[in-house]
């Protein structure tokens, strides 16, 4: 009785990973209606999932509990739509780069990321920029920069994704996860409460960047040490 409870949760966490497919299906069929807000809404609430579903996968065994069932593999193939496909269809509709084929340099930096077999590591990095082009797409949908300033903000991160630098693991990494975890809460709520308005104050969008940028410079802080054989 015990282990089938134990199933039964097991397969609940799956498709609790699961549930951020749909979602990420559902968002990238309201960017295709040009109601960009919800979409990306929905892409939030999948990003929220997507750093809590490990958790509850590592905290039940799972990988125990359901052998044969690889949920990790699920967790790559949603994880592509979500923070690549998307929110990469949502960059090339929005008209701020100067030629909508300046998409490809995401998308060849998204394959690449996932082609990596070491692209998630076990001391709990991310190996070159991590593929987070959903945060890229709302700031550029918010902001909507100039054309060269928008090209900058795609080019720099597609150039990352093909350099080998260690980025935080919020959801796995023991690295500085306490101010994680309290910047991505606060970050998380901050968004909520800007895409549930028609229209945003701008200094509340550009104050959000904070965290973001404490996330880079942290990831590259923490990069440099280890590369030199320092404690972080």
């Amino acid at each position: 009785m015990r282990f089938r409870r134990q199933r039964l949760a097991a397969w609940g966490v799956h498709l609790y990973t699961a549930t951020g497919g749909i979602l990420g299906m559902l968002a990238l069929l309201a960017a295709a209606d040009r109601q960009y807000r919800e979409a990306f809404l929905l892409l939030v609430i999948t990003m929220l999932i997507d750093a809590t579903d490990g958790l509850l996968a590592r905290r039940l065994n799972v990988k125990t509990v359901l052998p044969g069932f690889d949920g990790a593999m699920m967790d790559n193939v949603i994880d592509i739509l979500n923070f690549a496909w998307t929110p990469i269809f949502i960059i090339a509709r929005i008209d701020v780069l100067p030629h909508p084929l300046w998409v490809i340099v995401p998308i060849l930096g998204a394959l690449y990321a996932y082609g990596q077999s070491d692209m998630k590591t076990d001391d709990g990095f991310f190996i070159g920029f991590p593929t987070y082009w959903s945060i890229v797409a709302l700031y550029l949908f918010w902001l909507h920069p100039v054309p060269l300033v928008a090209l900058a903000l795609v080019v720099i991160p597609g150039i990352l994704s093909f350099v080998p630098t260690r980025y935080l693991y919020p959801s796995k990494g023991s690295v500085l996860w306490r101010s994680n975890w309290a910047f991505g809460t606060l970050w998380f709520m901050l968004v909520i409460y800007l895409l549930l308005q028609e229209k945003p104050d701008q200094w509340l969008i550009l104050f959000s960047l904070v965290y973001p940028a404490y996330y880079m410079s942290a990831s590259f802080w923490v990069d440099f040490r280890l590369r030199r054989g320092l404690n972080v």
